[in-house]
């Protein structure tokens, strides 16, 4: 059986929630809630926004099961949502909600790992993220965290920001080079943001030379 396909795929867990299996809805929000939040946190900034934001895109995701297309993967359309109810919850304030500060967890310590070299990297990656919400615009920092800490492709996020593939390349070849020119002090912490995985497909995009 493809993997995608498999019984334990989320995909395969949506198609099961369509049936009206809570269980397997249960099982999706157990497997997303972690990363959604911190996708949320990160498009806000505001702790409380993040953590009702998530709330309300399950409850969304619960309510429209019905239109979910299972050749998307699920994360895909689960961020479709999310990022469709953080942009209404900013225009009905008319801006971006106000920093709050607050923590987020970055990740776990891999076994076998230095704790102190794990530390420093995520004191290390909280530094950039907290540089990328200072200096980039919402769509940007989305863009640079769906790539980059959820590994998404171009076409998936593209599908969340509703917009073609190309446009996705442009706020990522943009939004390193300002992250790259604020982080400059700092060379070592861009390394990874301002990485050239995406470089190619700018060059053949013709968007290698975009100020």
């Amino acid at each position: 059986m493809d993997e995608s396909r498999s019984m334990h795929s989320a995909e395969a867990l949506a198609l099961e929630a369509q049936a009206g299996s809570v269980q397997a809805f249960e099982a999706l929000v157990a497997r997303f809630e972690a990363p959604l939040h911190r996708f949320l946190w990160m498009r806000t900034r505001d702790a409380a926004a993040a953590e009702d934001l998530t709330q309300d895109s399950f409850l969304r995701a619960w309510q429209n099961l019905a239109r979910y297309d299972p050749r998307w993967r699920f994360s895909t359309w689960l961020y479709t949502l999310a990022e469709r109810l953080c942009i209404s919850a900013r225009r009905s304030r008319g801006k971006d909600p106000a920093v709050t500060g607050g923590e987020i967890e970055l990740g776990n310590v891999p076994a076998g790992h230095d704790p102190a070299q794990a530390a420093a990297e995520r004191d290390e990656g909280r530094a950039l993220w907290e540089t990328a919400f200072r200096v980039l615009r919402p769509e940007e920092r989305s863009a640079l965290w769906l790539r980059y800490a959820e590994d998404l492709s171009m076409e998936e996020i593209g599908a969340v920001l509703g917009r073609p593939a190309v446009t996705v390349r442009v706020l990522l070849f943009r939004a390193r080079g300002r992250l790259g020119a604020a982080l400059e002090p700092r060379a070592g912490v861009a390394a990874r943001p301002a990485d050239c995985r995406d470089q190619p497909a700018l060059a053949e995009e013709g968007l290698g030379g975009l100020p």
